[in-house]
């Protein structure tokens, strides 16, 4: 997800306006528009200043991977979970997945091996 998404995913998250929030960027709305909407970069002042109002860390915002949930609430409609994932994690993630894989592999090889001994050990003389 790109960084001026995220930001948009924010500030809704937060239940904010382009107004309420390029206010306090010290910009008028079609200015924050303008970069929520991918067209002009946000500053790093721009960035810091979104973290404190969002009240998340400056990472959050650049992290690569943010995942959606999108669930219902019985009593007031669909709403949304948020959750950024670093790829680090993912690729750990990944890893240990493989690994459990290559231990179960050899755990199944063993219960073989283990089973054909106990064969050969209860064959008749």
């Amino acid at each position: 997800m790109k960084l001026h998404d995220k930001v948009k995913l924010y500030r809704e998250s937060k239940k904010l306006s382009q107004e309420n929030v390029a206010y306090k960027l010290g910009l008028n709305q079609s200015q924050y528009s303008r970069r929520e909407s991918g067209n002009i970069l946000f500053s790093v002042k721009e960035l810091e200043s979104l973290s404190k109002l969002f009240e998340i860390q400056t990472s959050d915002l650049l992290n690569d991977e943010t995942i959606i949930f999108n669930n219902k609430d019985q009593k007031r409609g669909n709403f949304g979970q948020y959750i950024t994932m670093p790829n680090e994690l993912i690729q750990q993630y990944e890893k240990r997945l493989q690994e459990k894989d290559e231990y179960i592999a050899t755990l199944k090889e063993q219960i073989s091996l283990l089973n054909e001994a106990i064969k050969e050990l209860n064959k008749p003389n």
